[in-house]
């Protein structure tokens, strides 16, 4: 599945007021939640034309599930 790719312009129009983004609009992106460290700068580089890997995925640690 190919998410959007916004543009820089576009991901700090979507900042909110308290200078975050919300999960819904990460997940347009294709942002995992919580975003990891560097995805804007990923998101740039994909915007860019850069062949850039995909965001790993989340899982949960298994400690807090006991």
């Amino acid at each position: 599945m190919t998410s959007y790719v916004p543009s820089p312009d576009e991901v700090s129009a979507a900042q909110t007021a308290n200078g975050g983004w919300t999960k819904s609009q990460l997940a347009e992106w294709g942002v995992p939640w919580p975003p990891p460290s560097g995805w804007r700068k990923r998101l740039e580089a994909k915007w860019n034309g850069e062949d850039v890997a995909p965001f790993p995925r989340q899982e949960p640690d298994q400690d807090t599930l006991f």
